[in-house]
Formats: structure tokens, C-alpha cells, sequence
């Protein structure tokens, strides 16, 4: 597997740690060749299946370990693997994953069909690194062409998991040479699109040198895609790209139908209703979320002409104001803002045109209410995601004595403890102190260090040397804290001695502007927020920038309020297509943009701090296997009393 070349990897970091979860759906029709480990005369391989037929997944497994310690390899690994399923669909991630970590140590005695089955199960744990170590070793030339389908089908989403889009997009290139049926093919072509426009300008002209014609024509092509408001096979520059590449595996049909798909895409409606107040505690946020929207619709002007009519929540009933709207000819409506009003307009019985809710709900009962918000639990998601792709397990939090603190706190914990890891200890503080050395010397176990050292003297009644020490077992340090806290406490973590311990937060702890001065104390520290504040050299900030100057005030969380709005805006054509299709994608500014149940998640950047500036590390991590993980805890508050603030 040739294209499997580390010395790909390290000149892209700009791109590096993306994750867009385009999963094993490639090829839809295309499965593993492999046989099933049952024996029909083995009566313990009957009792497995039927447990797993009765969804006794907690006793197939057992049996499937029988069955495997009963028997040799190949039959043996098969039993493994069919064990490690079983254990995943009974939630005993323990397990599974012990049984992975065997199955890896002796990866060289995999026959290709086992590794193949074993790299899907780790993509699902989210190990996609060693799911790409294992692929890597697959002799590709002993395959049949439809597993080398699969294997470059799982090639391609490891590389996505792993945070390689570059390497993503030419497992496509490969699969477009190995698929045969044209409507696999077709879909192939337009994910390995999908791949390319997700990537700055800025990557793809760096990458251009290096290919060969056939990538450099689809990096072309996906140049021509970014720059045009609507896609004509017939214009003269898409004649020029046909004339450049006569015989490249897009110059035919395939234009033609792209023109097609994403006219299709784009439904744009007759006119767009705004529910925001102008008064109460989300007023100011709805000024900057309001010139978000009317950025983005100046934006889009030339494709989608303004319609738009505001709503002030803050002057009429909520159901007044939607029958309002109705009978005004309002296609889709945006908002409200507030938890209170977004309960009631979704407590309709009938709600005949879509409405995105600009706040968390929690509940969704109409096929036409949407969620869209800047949620600090799926902020958190994708940080934890980062620390465990880089190899992270064992976890310290330092959390604010606050109810929002204890409750993203309780949110982490969860879902790091549901994905594999440990956690080691909680400590919180009080926000508005100076010193925080007290509960960073308790997360670090400093005091039992000093404990130990007085015990040791007071026995041997001698001056001993002392040189404080702190626990090594911790992986990682989460941190809960806005910027002034961040700017004490990480000098602080220094000072005691954790200097080379990973500190990992979230966006809170980014003020939104560069001020490399004061930012230099939270150097090392790395959090994941909006690709418009983080990618400050990708082309998507382009479009903003003169949009943007409209209001040169927008300043610190207002700017992230002004790109939500304008993401709110902007997704409205795409509502279908993101809604019917798992996979599909749109480039947003606060994040790439997906639909799953109604709810719009936001893929983010990440980054780190670098002699106080930014430095980027591309899309966070979408890993498989925390998109299915739920933050659950029996004694938290209700949802209606969470997340009131848009942010």
C-alpha cells in the first residue's frame, strides 16, 4: 500500500487531526469477504448465535471466548472478533477493548480478512491510528478486488479519523480505479469532492506541485467548485479544465450530473422569517447574531435574493408570532433565542414550515424543528476526542466551583469514562481568587509528597533534602477556565512542576482575539474552538471579511455570536441535503455543518497556543465512536435549566 507514506504526513500539519466521520458508506453494497466463525455442528457456536439473535450480546460474547479458547488461529482470531462485537453491542467497552488490545499485539498472525474486520471495529473505538498501522500491513496483492474496495474504503475513513484529509482523498483516487459500478463510482467521485472542498485554498495550491495529473486535475476541479456561486459544466472555465485534462476520469457525464446534485442541493425559500427579542437578557445577543444573518444574506445575494422579515419575541406571544409569520408567506424561521420560547414554538402540534431553534432543547418532537446552538457539552466532545486520538487515556480535571463548571465538568467525565479512559481526580476553584495553588498541589498530590518527606524526618530525625513531587500517572490535565483564570493557573501548573503534563480545554478559555502578550502564559494549552477564529489563513474568512467590517465594534464571544448567526442563515439551502444523508457536510464558520435527529452539530477546529498566538492543527476529531456516546448522570438538573446563554 504505497500511499500509506509517513513522510506525507509531517509537511501537512495545517490539516492534520481532521476527522469528518464520512464512515464505511463509500461503497454501500461492498462488505468484508469473509466466512462466519460458527460451526453448525459446534454446539456452543449455535448457542452464540442464537444469543446474538435474542440480542443476549453479553452472553454471546462469553461464548464466542469459549469458542475462541477452544480453538486455533485463523478460527481463533475469527471467534475474537466476533467476541469484540458482541461485547461492543452489550456496552462492555472494557472488554472489547481488552480483547482489541490482544488481537493488535498479535496483529502478524492476522489473516487480511480478520485485520480488515478488526480495522473497522477500531475505527469504531476511535483507535484510528492503529487501525491505519494495522491496514498498512495488509498485503494488498493476495486480496480479491472487492476487499481491496474495502480496504481502501476503511483506508479512507481511518485517514479521516486519524486527521489526514490529504491521504483521505487519494484512497478515493485509488478506489475510482478499483469500482467498476457506475453508480458506486459516481458517489466515490463526489465524496473524493466532498474531501477536497474541505480543505483551505491555501493546502490545495500547496499540495498541487506534488501529485500526479490525475490528482492535480481533481484538485482543480475542486478549486473551480470553492470560487464559483453556482457550478455550469458549460463555462469557459470548466472548458478550460476539460481541455487541461482530456482523459481524466471527471471529463465525461460526471460533470454534467455534479451540475445537477448541487443545483438540487441548493432549495432555497421564498423568504426567511427572524424571531429575536430586542429586549431582556438575550437582546444584546441577538444584535450580533442579527448582523450574522444579514451578513450572510448580502453574502448570498447573487444565488438567494433577500427576503427576510424580523420578529420581536420580546413584543408578542411566541405562537402569536409564528401564525404571524405564517400568514406572512415566512418559508423557515430562525429562532427564538431563548430556552423558554424555543419550548413553546416546539410544543406546536403543527408546525407546516421548518424552524431552526438558535438554543438547546432537549426534546424534539416535529420533523420540522431543528437544534442549532454553540454548545459548550459538544465543545467538550471534540476536546476529549483530540486527547484521546493523541493517545491520552488517564485524565486530571480542574473545574470552577460553579454549576456550569461542575456540570461540563460531570459532562467530560462521562463521556471520557464511556470511551475508555480514567479518570484521576477533580479538583475545582474559586474563579475569582489569584492563587490557585491549593487545589492544583491536591490534583497533583504535592501535599503527599510533603507528608511523606516530614514522616521520613520526623523518623530518622535527620535534615533531609526536599524536592517536592508530584504524581506521574496522569496523562493529561483537563482545564475548565476562562482567560484570566487560564493565564494564572497554567504558570502555576509550571511551577509545580507539571510543565510537561498536556493541558487541554475548550473555547471559553479564547478570548476570540489574538493578544500573543498575554496569551503567552497559556502556551502549550490546546482547545478546539470555531474554524473562523482559529483558521485566521483559510479563504473561508474571506467572504466575511468585508461582510464583517460593516461592524468593526464586533469584538471577543460576540464574534463567535455573529458567526453563529451567520451559519443559521447559510445552512437554510441546505436543510435537505444535510438532513437526509448522514455523511453530507457544509463548510460553516463556526464549524463544518451535519444534521443527525434534527440537531445541527458543528465540527471545530483545534489549536494550540504558541508564544501567544494560535497555531492550528486542523479539524478536530469526529472519532465514530463518541457520536454515539450520551453524557448520562441520574442526578442532573433538568435540561430546561442548562445551557440557558446561547454560548
Amino acid at each position: 500500500m504505497s500511499y500509506y507514506k509517513k513522510s506525507l504526513v509531517a509537511p501537512l500539519k495545517l490539516i492534520v487531526i481532521a476527522s469528518l466521520a464520512l464512515t464505511l458508506s463509500n461503497c454501500a453494497n461492498v462488505q468484508p469477504v469473509e466466512s462466519r466463525p460458527v460451526e453448525q455442528s459446534n454446539p456452543l457456536a449455535i448457542q452464540a448465535q442464537e444469543a446474538l439473535s435474542q440480542q443476549d450480546f453479553s452472553r454471546a460474547a462469553q461464548l464466542f471466548v469459549q469458542l475462541a479458547n477452544a480453538s486455533t488461529s485463523p478460527l481463533k482470531n475469527k471467534y475474537l472478533i466476533s467476541a469484540i462485537k458482541a461485547y461492543s453491542g452489550a456496552a462492555d467497552s472494557a472488554n472489547a477493548d481488552k480483547l482489541t488490545s490482544h488481537l493488535l499485539a498479535h496483529s502478524s498472525q492476522l489473516q487480511a480478512s480478520n485485520a480488515l474486520a478488526l480495522s473497522e471495529i477500531l475505527l469504531d473505538q476511535g483507535k484510528a491510528e492503529d487501525a491505519i498501522e494495522l491496514l498498512m500491513g495488509i498485503n494488498e496483492s493476495k486480496l480479491a478486488t472487492q476487499q481491496r474496495i474495502y480496504l481502501h474504503t476503511l483506508s479512507s475513513s481511518a485517514f479521516f479519523q486519524a486527521g489526514n484529509l490529504i491521504e483521505s482523498a487519494r484512497e478515493h483516487i485509488v478506489l475510482d480505479a478499483l469500482i467498476s459500478i457506475p453508480y458506486d463510482k459516481q458517489n466515490n467521485q463526489i465524496k473524493l469532492l466532498e474531501v477536497l472542498s474541505l480543505l483551505s485554498e491555501e493546502s490545495l495550491s500547496f499540495l498541487r506541485p506534488t501529485v500526479d495529473n490525475n490528482f492535480a486535475g481533481w484538485i482543480d476541479l475542486a478549486l473551480i467548485l470553492k470560487q464559483q456561486i453556482t457550478f455550469n459544466p458549460n463555462d469557459p472555465i470548466i472548458n478550460a479544465w476539460k481541455s487541461q485534462y482530456p482523459s481524466h476520469p471527471a471529463n465525461n457525464s460526471f460533470l454534467s450530473t455534479l451540475a445537477v446534485k448541487m443545483q438540487d442541493d441548493f432549495k432555497v425559500p421564498a423568504k426567511v422569517g427572524v424571531f429575536l427579542p430586542s429586549q431582556g437578557p438575550f437582546a444584546q445577543a441577538a444584535v450580533s447574531i442579527r448582523q450574522g444573518i444579514t451578513s450572510a444574506a448580502y453574502a448570498m445575494a447573487d444565488r438567494w435574493p433577500l427576503n427576510i422579515s424580523f420578529y420581536d419575541t420580546s413584543s408578542a406571544s411566541i405562537e402569536m408570532l409564528y401564525q404571524r409569520a405564517v400568514n406572512d408567506g415566512v418559508k423557515v424561521i430562525l429562532g427564538p433565542l431563548d430556552k423558554a420560547s424555543i419550548g413553546k414554538i416546539e410544543a406546536l402540534s403543527n408546525l407546516p414550515i421548518p424552524v431552526i431553534g438558535l438554543n438547546k432543547n432537549g426534546n424534539h418532537i416535529s420533523h420540522n424543528y431543528y437544534e442549532f446552538s454553540l454548545s459548550p457539552e459538544e465543545d467538550i466532545t471534540q476536546v476529549l476526542s483530540l486527547a484521546w486520538l493523541k493517545g491520552h487515556k488517564k485524565a486530571l480535571i480542574l473545574a470552577p466551583q460553579s454549576s456550569s463548571g461542575e456540570r461540563l465538568a460531570r459532562h467530560f467525565s462521562t463521556v471520557w469514562l464511556q470511551l475508555g479512559g480514567d479518570v484521576l481526580d477533580v479538583q475545582t476553584y474559586s474563579a475569582k481568587q489569584a492563587d490557585y495553588s491549593t487545589p492544583i498541589k491536591n490534583m497533583l498530590q504535592i501535599d503527599d509528597s510533603i507528608y511523606r518527606y516530614k514522616q521520613l524526618r520526623q523518623r530518622l530525625n535527620l535534615n533531609i533534602q526536599f524536592e517536592e513531587r508530584r504524581r506521574h500517572d496522569a496523562d493529561f490535565i483537563f482545564l475548565l477556565a476562562a482567560p484570566r483564570e487560564g493565564r494564572l493557573i497554567k504558570p502555576q501548573l509550571r511551577f509545580h512542576r507539571a510543565s510537561n503534563v498536556p493541558v487541554f480545554s475548550t473555547s471559553k478559555i479564547y478570548e476570540g482575539e489574538l493578544n500573543t502578550i498575554a496569551n503567552r502564559d497559556l502556551d502549550g494549552t490546546f482547545f478546539c474552538d470555531m474554524p473562523w477564529l482559529i483558521e485566521t489563513s483559510d479563504e473561508q474568512a474571506k467572504p466575511s471579511t468585508s461582510s464583517f467590517t460593516l461592524w468593526p465594534n464586533t469584538r471577543g464571544l460576540h464574534r463567535r455570536l455573529t458567526a453563529f448567526g451567520y451559519d443559521a442563515y447559510q445552512l437554510i439551502p441546505h436543510l435537505e441535503r444535510l438532513k437526509s444523508n448522514d455523511f453530507a457536510r457544509l463548510k460553516g464558520k463556526t464549524g463544518i455543518l451535519s444534521i443527525k435527529n434534527n440537531i445541527i452539530n458543528r465540527q471545530l477546529s483545534c489549536g494550540y497556543f504558541k508564544r501567544g498566538a494560535i497555531e492550528s492543527l486542523g479539524l478536530a476529531p469526529d472519532l465514530e465512536r463518541t457520536s454515539n456516546l450520551q453524557a448520562t448522570d441520574s442526578n442532573k438538573p433538568p435540561i430546561e435549566s442548562l445551557n440557558t446563554s446561547p454560548l
